[in-house]
């Protein structure tokens, strides 16, 4: 499954995106696409709430408060490859900058071809970077509905749980069959077991208490800390 996520302040340039995705994903690609749009900067931070998976992100930095916005989408969201929308009135040094790091440029007035051409780019570069399961900085899932790429960023903790493991990446969990020991061995270091039943991502630890057997993550969430796992949780969060 592939999530894309388009904020365009123009209605009709929105709609015409949205069909050129459409066309473009289905064409491209035999994975799921899940596709969502928001025309204002509140509607698309009300969607960004949830913390949901952003595979690929367009948008829109021409609106006031509209750059200042996206830096801040980008510390959650480092991995989601980025096309700018943009014009003349806003100056290319706004949005070439480091923090937002764009892959693709979509500049106004532009046609429904051009738009589609600089779409395609878009679309085959993610395509391309992605169609290896062993990426690095990803957690790979494997499904009827083609490949699920989970940031290591994004992931909160692992559970196992119903002969099944689930990812937590906030509001939203994933599942799949695996055991919870082998996961254990093969994540990178920075994904410690706290718990028989639980893995834990250190860098969304807020508060380790150890009196409580719980570990405090950002965001609100929390998991449960065992006897056996307290030698290596402590001190973290502090």
């Amino acid at each position: 499954m592939v999530s894309l996520l388009t904020y365009d302040k123009d209605s009709r340039e929105l709609e015409i995106l949205h069909m050129l995705s459409k066309d473009l994903a289905a064409m491209l690609s035999e994975d799921y696409w899940n596709m969502e749009q928001a025309i204002t900067l509140d509607k698309l931070q009300a969607i960004l709430e949830d913390k949901p998976l952003m595979d690929m992100l367009m948008f829109d930095v021409t609106p006031k408060d509209a750059i200042e916005c996206l830096l801040k989408v980008r510390k959650s969201y480092r991995e989601t490859q980025l096309m700018i929308i943009a014009d003349l009135t806003t100056s290319p040094m706004e949005y070439m900058k480091p923090g937002i790091m764009a892959s693709s440029l979509l500049l106004r007035p532009w046609t429904k071809e051009q738009a589609r051409e600089v779409l395609k780019e878009f679309f085959q570069a993610y395509i391309e970077k992605y169609s290896q399961p062993d990426d690095k900085n990803m957690f790979v899932i494997e499904s009827k509905e083609g490949n699920l790429h989970i940031p290591y960023d994004q992931i909160y903790f692992f559970e196992a749980r119903e002969k099944k493991i689930f990812i937590c990446t906030g509001k939203e969990e994933y599942g799949f069959y695996y055991t919870i020991d082998k996961l254990a061995e093969e994540l990178p270091e920075q994904f410690i077991r706290c718990h028989r039943g639980f893995i834990v991502n250190k860098y969304k630890i807020r508060k380790v208490v150890l009196s409580q057997n719980i570990i405090y993550l950002v965001d609100d969430l929390d998991v449960p800390l065992s006897r056996s796992y307290k030698s290596i949780v402590k001190g973290m969060g502090k």
